[in-house]
């Protein structure tokens, strides 16, 4: 009987499984690019003082827009210079302002806040950093998609999988479906066995999945990899994961199940 039934839960456990290492990287890449946004910040140089609450209220990108002390600079130079140079340095030096960003731009949205903040007046230049902005941005990008393509591999094989176990299983179980249909019973009702193998090789695989994950949260193995790149990530949230992990393979099991009925209705005349 478990012969039976394994081709099917190996199928399914392949999709969840494939599913949930797609959540831990959307996880990873959701806390990489909160990482990304606390650490960046853009420079502004201003030749007048600017009224901070102002210029954040009229960017909504904008999180926080801090002045940099200048003292900071003229310590650095204050062994290079003579106290007359120094006057003169305090009295001309610039404005200097921390622009930090409550999410993490796009390219575009980076130019356009740019040619914004350069409008404002008494700035002379807006630093976004932006070649190694633009460089991590299409990393970030890159990984996002290889990640949905690689999911969507896995998923049209492991569901072609799924659709063949349900058909030998459909073709067992076809004379006492012809007798069910001679008697007038739905195609519902003939196809209940399919639902049940559906529901309960689901389930089966659901709990193999959540179990594989509990074991590697706990072994610590995938926390010391995060860890190399200073990303502390949820490896299994065990109620959330579990009911999501559990509805979406009992929805996947049922939709292929009727796939399956569907595709062979004509064929068997029932």
């Amino acid at each position: 009987m478990l012969r039976e039934h394994l081709s099917l839960i190996v199928a399914l456990f392949t999709i969840l499984f494939t599913l949930q290492v797609y959540f831990i990287i959307d996880r990873t890449i959701d806390i990489y690019e909160q990482t990304l946004r606390d650490n960046y910040s853009m420079v502004l140089v201003s030749k007048e003082d600017l009224k901070t609450d102002l210029v954040k209220s009229q960017f909504k990108l904008v999180e926080k827009f801090d002045p940099v002390d200048p003292q900071k600079v003229i310590e650095r130079l204050k062994d290079e210079l003579n106290k007359e140079d120094l006057g003169v340095l305090r009295e001309n030096l610039p404005k200097f302002y921390r622009v930090f960003l409550n999410i993490y731009p796009t390219p575009d949205e980076l130019k356009i806040l740019k040619i914004q903040l350069e409008k404002i007046d008494g700035v002379v230049r807006v630093e976004t950093y932006s070649k190694t902005h633009d460089q991590i941005f299409k990393l970030l990008i890159l990984f996002k998609e290889i990640s949905n393509v690689f999911l969507l591999a896995i998923f049209l094989v492991s569901a072609l999988l799924v659709i063949k176990e349900m058909r030998i299983w459909q073709f067992e179980h076809v004379e006492r479906m012809n007798i069910m249909a001679l008697f007038g019973a739905p195609l519902w009702m003939r196809s209940a066995v399919l639902f049940k193998v559906a529901v309960i090789d689901a389930f089966i695989s659901s709990v193999l999945v959540v179990v594989s994950f509990i074991i590697l949260d706990l072994n610590g193995w995938l926390h010391e990899l995060f860890s190399m790149i200073s990303i502390d990530v949820d490896i299994f949230e065990f109620f959330e994961d579990t009911v999501n992990l559990l509805s979406i393979s009992i929805l996947i099991s049922l939709v292929l199940a009727i796939v399956t009925i569907l595709q062979n209705k004509d064929k068997n005349n029932y």
